[in-house]
């Protein structure tokens, strides 16, 4: 059975929880499936160098901004002269999809995870919000299996699809490298927070993950240390983080760090995990901190409680947090062992897999 996956930044990308998902979906594929995944330019890959069960195309455009949509919309086309199941990552190329399933009498077999709300999200314009919920809808009338990363989302989807069996839940995996396992002299001068009682944070520069919000509660609390994981480069909303707070001495703001074995070792030495994500479906970095288990505070919208289980702390507003930021042990807020093992990788790509079934036509 053979798959193509569009939609991400490609085999061996490291920008966020899509990337390693399709690292994982390969690396960890049953004996009889194989894929095809599109590179875009920032991303390339030698053919070379890869395992026997994937064919990476290498495509000369971004997948990010604009050239996203087109390197989708392309990669769709090509992919159907390699295989008739295809797994897309995000909406924004369902119509290229359907198109194509039209014309093979449905032969074209799709799977595609939304990525949660996309359309409510503030950075888009009103168009791309018309477009994405579009996208959305076409996703309900053709895609044979439609992705959901958490199930909060079920009581928002459920009734508006034509099946219940077309809609399938998944969230991401999680894994800690500890390779890394004490600090050395060029961790200690990159990363000076290691060592000591740290709060980390780890999510991309977009409004609705409320990085101004925490910034600007950890600036009022001198006393207590904040570390900010995030793209700051990548919109002007993050470069205004970087100018309000990178002189602020009890914060620190660590701009676009890809490296999993560093992004991991600090991950592992903080003293609690902070989660201001308010429109995720499942986070990819709050999964890592489950993983992890560190204690894990959480702003509380219902995703969050579904990802979380149970456990953890939730509050509703920044200022909540100096109920439990100056407690001595925060052990009570952390993860049951149990449940973080739930979301191993090798369970996650079981389910990608079923999606297609025993399909094996390959072109």
């Amino acid at each position: 059975m053979r798959i193509a996956i569009i939609g991400s930044h490609g085999l061996y990308a490291s920008y966020g929880g899509w990337d390693q998902l399709v690292n994982n979906l390969v690396e960890k594929a049953s004996s009889n499936v194989s894929y095809v995944v599109f590179n875009p330019k920032e991303t390339p890959v030698d053919p070379y160098e890869l395992p026997g069960n994937v064919k990476v195309i290498n495509l000369p455009l971004s997948a990010a901004g604009y050239q996203g949509l087109i390197f989708d919309f392309i990669s769709i086309f090509i992919a159907v002269f390699y295989c008739r199941n295809q797994l897309l990552l995000g909406i924004q190329g369902i119509p290229a999809s359907v198109v194509l399933k039209i014309l093979s009498f449905n032969r074209l077999k799709v799977a595609v995870n939304i990525g949660g709300v996309e359309w409510e999200r503030p950075q888009f314009t009103r168009f791309a919000r018309w477009y994405l919920k579009f996208c959305f809808e076409l996703s309900k009338r053709f895609a044979d299996k439609v992705v959901i990363d958490n199930e909060h989302y079920l009581q928002y989807f459920e009734e508006t699809f034509r099946s219940s069996k077309q809609l399938q839940v998944i969230a991401y995996g999680g894994f800690i490298d500890e390779s890394i396992r004490t600090s050395d002299d060029s961790l200690d001068l990159r990363f000076p927070f290691i060592g000591s009682e740290y709060f980390l944070s780890v999510s991309r520069s977009i409004e609705d993950n409320k990085l101004f919000e925490i910034c600007e509660f950890f600036r009022e609390r001198p006393s207590v240390t904040l570390t900010l994981i995030s793209n700051f480069s990548n919109s002007d909303y993050g470069l205004s983080i970087l100018r309000e707070f990178s002189s602020v001495p009890n914060i620190y703001l660590i701009d676009g760090l890809y490296v999993k074995s560093e992004l991991d070792f600090i991950r592992r030495n903080c003293k609690a995990y902070i989660h201001s994500h308010t429109l995720c479906g499942s986070a990819p970095s709050l999964i890592e901190m489950i993983v992890t288990r560190k204690p894990i505070l959480s702003i509380d919208v219902p995703q969050n409680r579904f990802t979380l289980g149970g456990s953890g702390f939730f509050f509703a507003q920044f200022s909540e947090l100096d109920t439990v930021i100056h407690l001595a042990d925060l052990g009570h807020f952390r993860p049951n062992h149990n449940y973080s093992k739930s979301f191993e990788w090798e369970s996650v790509v079981a389910k990608y897999e079923a999606c297609f079934g025993d399909d094996r036509n390959e072109g």
